[in-house]
């Protein structure tokens, strides 16, 4: 007989992580666990950036289902898309699931879906935090070994000229990805376009918020607009797909692996490439994103963010992640 757990947890970050709408001192993260006589499958999701009583009321929801025995008995990956609406508590239900199925057959994840690939270590592009262009510039610097960087911009300052031509002198001939987390307004986004390609910006992520697609300008040769909030399943492809040249793809925005892995092929055959990102989390949270991770264009996750992790935690090095362990995941 199946059992379903679920807790509700913060987990401090190791200093402040800021972008265009908000400062994080840490994550807010719901945990599933799926008992299956001596098995048990492990999924985390973000229920919400920040909100602890949008956590709350997903972890009772949690609780609620937990309570019908027959359909946890029957929910699997085959029919959860059509069970639950696309919600973040979703994604930790899937993810478990998936870990469940791993540890009953005694096969990874990636082996499973039949992928191919074996566990090799996969790049990831390290992120610099919003901040001034003076500290930005430090911080790019310090990772000028890494061939490209993600870097959040979208300060109300007016300052993000700044921090672009800082970041550039700072790590020269390193590829640039500018995160805006729609904090950009069209102006904005015309005015510092022809300056992000001079500084060697390749993507532009979500220069507007979402709903403001349409007023996306033609990109020019070499930049290609990445839709993150305004994508979040295969339902946002037909009208992201008129408006940017890339995806992100993650799990709390997709509701799941299952999902993302549709996802992802759905935008293949429309000639999209994706990146994968994370909302944050611990090990747990981004252990399913190495399904993922090897076909993707960029691969924005990792680890050691936080002041204390799950235990194994998920391995990165060189800026490299690596397959999660057994016992973390999949």
């Amino acid at each position: 007989m199946r059992s379903l757990l679920a807790d509700l947890e913060r987990w401090p970050l190791r200093e402040p992580f800021v972008i265009s709408r908000r400062v994080f001192v840490d994550s807010l993260a719901l945990t599933v666990q799926i008992r299956e006589g001596d098995l048990a499958g492990r999924g985390e999701c973000e229920p919400h950036e920040h909100e602890q009583i949008i956590g709350l009321e997903a972890h009772a929801q949690l609780l609620r289902l937990a309570c019908d025995r027959d359909w946890l008995a029957t929910l699997s990956t085959d029919n959860i898309l059509d069970r639950l609406p696309n919600q973040p508590l979703r994604n930790a239900l899937d993810c478990a699931l998936w870990d469940l199925a791993a540890k009953r057959s005694g096969q990874r994840v990636w082996d499973l879906l039949d992928l191919g690939q074996g566990n090799p270590p996969v790049a990831i592009v390290p992120t610099v935090g919003l901040a001034s262009p003076q500290d930005m510039a430090q911080a790019a610097s310090a990772l000028r070994g890494a061939k490209a960087l993600k870097i959040k911009l979208g300060g109300s300052d007016g300052a993000d000229a700044m921090r672009l031509e800082a970041i550039a002198a700072a790590a020269p001939g390193v590829e640039l990805l500018a995160d805006i987390n729609g904090g950009w307004t069209p102006r904005q986004l015309r005015e510092l376009l022809p300056l992000a390609r001079r500084c060697g910006v390749s993507v532009i992520e979500q220069p507007l918020p979402p709903g403001q697609d349409a007023e996306l300008p033609q990109p020019p040769t070499g930049l290609r607009f990445c839709a993150d909030e305004s994508c979040t399943d295969r339902s946002s492809l037909p009208l992201v797909a008129q408006h940017y040249q890339m995806i992100n793809v993650k799990l709390d925005k997709t509701g799941g692996l299952t999902e993302a892995l549709a996802l992802v092929d759905a935008a293949t055959v429309l000639g999209l490439p994706y990146m994968v990102g994370s909302n944050g989390g611990t090990s747990l949270a981004m252990a399913p994103l190495y399904v993922l991770a090897h076909g993707a264009a960029l691969v924005d996750a990792g680890a050691g963010h936080l002041t204390v992790d799950r235990e194994p935690m998920l391995r990165v090095e060189r800026n490299h992640i690596y397959a999660p362990a057994r016992t973390l995941w999949g």
